[in-house]
């Protein structure tokens, strides 16, 4: 073999190293050897929900909605789909808003692939700071959600401390009556932070003197929130 194919020879052989190698991290999306930002899913995920984009919002917490209910009763119990939609987000009367993500993620223990991401924003003109949770997926080269910033909306019609039923009702985003049927009617719906109204859709003749039909509540972290119309009796009976 002549001095010039081997010199060939070992020019491709750089060349296909290279290539490989370039391959490689494109295929990790880790040049470098450095991952994304673990702030970045946060941003994304609390701007879909300040844009009433529950869409993208419920693809990002998908795995971590169904994380955090899976050794409880609330997946049997409650409805997490109904009112976590663009139309009922777009609809609230207000969403969270002027969002701030902290610059840093700080590490959680020893786990390289564990970050706690702090924000802040604010709903019905009131500041909140909480944080979420993310975990480095190494199968997807992204950082994904292990928190979700949902929570519980019980919906109810109280005739007293024993005697209540979840409530028919209305809302925004949703034409027909949601729930009409108390037997088969889901007990709680998860929702994202917000100011929703809630119009009772049963004959208001049962409801309480000076009982509300319409009731606006704004639901927010930390806790679950609470609908209730006060009646005289059962909607169902």
């Amino acid at each position: 073999m002549s001095l010039t194919s081997r010199r060939f020879d070992s020019r491709r052989g750089v060349a296909t190293s290279a290539l490989i190698a370039v391959s490689a991290l494109l295929l990790t999306g880790c040049v470098g050897g450095q991952r994304p930002d673990p702030t970045e899913v946060v941003s994304e995920y609390l701007t879909a929900i300040a844009e009433g984009d529950a869409t993208t919002a419920t693809a990002l917490d998908s795995a971590a909605v169904e994380a955090e209910h899976a050794n409880s009763t609330t997946a049997d119990v409650g409805d997490f789909e109904t009112l976590r939609t663009d139309a009922v987000l777009l609809g609230a009367d207000g969403r969270i808003e002027d969002v701030e993500v902290q610059p840093r993620a700080a590490k959680i223990g020893d786990d390289e692939d564990l970050r706690r991401v702090t924000f802040s924003y604010v709903l019905d003109g009131e500041p909140h700071e909480s944080s979420l949770q993310v975990r480095w997926d190494d199968e997807a080269s992204e950082w994904t959600l292990e928190q979700s910033l949902t929570l519980a909306l019980s919906i109810a019609a109280v005739q007293s401390k024993v005697v209540l039923e979840p409530a028919p009702f209305r809302i925004a985003g949703i034409d027909e009556i949601v729930a009409p049927d108390a037997t088969d009617a889901p007990l709680l719906y998860l929702v994202y932070p917000g100011e929703y109204t809630i119009e009772a859709a049963f004959p208001s003749e049962l409801l309480r003197p000076g009982a509300e039909g319409t009731q606006t509540i704004v639901a927010d972290i930390p806790g679950d929130a609470l609908v209730q119309f006060d009646v005289s009796e059962l909607p169902s009976r």
